[in-house]
């Protein structure tokens, strides 16, 4: 009789905690997308910031640190089963987690690049924010040519 008990709470709890789950991988490209436009607002407004007849240093601070936080966030973008092969959409290609060294790689590069990144900026030097700011979009370059799909 214990037996029984004990496999039917095993059933009972299981159930509660599996339900949370199916709905995870929707929840997690949902949020991985808006994190990725907040990322892609920061960015504009580096490129807006440098634009201007006057470099605009406050603003592009401002981005620097969005873009130095999704920069250490992004780890967590891509738990897995987020990805297209349950039928979501999402650009995330499957090579995100069947080649997941090479991806932490490129992860790692954009996040040093955001780290340089506010590094020049915090120094005011414009050439130094400017070049910094084309390393860090060569690095986004790359991961999107790896591990982005194209928009359909």
């Amino acid at each position: 009789m214990r037996a029984a008990w004990r496999v039917g709470s095993t059933f009972l709890f299981a159930v509660p905690v599996a339900t949370p789950l199916l709905a995870a991988p929707a929840d997690a490209i949902r949020s991985r997308i808006a994190n990725y436009r907040e990322l892609g607002s920061a960015f504009k407004a580096v490129n807006d910031g440098l634009r201007a007849s006057e470099v605009q240093t406050v603003l592009i601070a401002q981005s620097a640190r969005q873009i130095r936080n999704a920069s250490r966030g992004q780890y967590e973008w891509f738990p897995a089963g987020s990805g297209a092969q349950g039928g979501a959409k999402t650009r995330a290609k499957t090579e995100i987690w069947a080649q997941p060294a090479k991806f932490k790689v490129a992860q790692d590069a954009f996040s040093k690049a955001a780290d340089d990144f506010q590094r020049a900026v915090t120094s005011k030097n414009v050439a130094a924010i400017r070049a910094s700011a084309q390393k860090l979009g060569t690095t986004c370059k790359g991961c999107h040519d790896s591990f982005r799909a194209p928009d359909s």
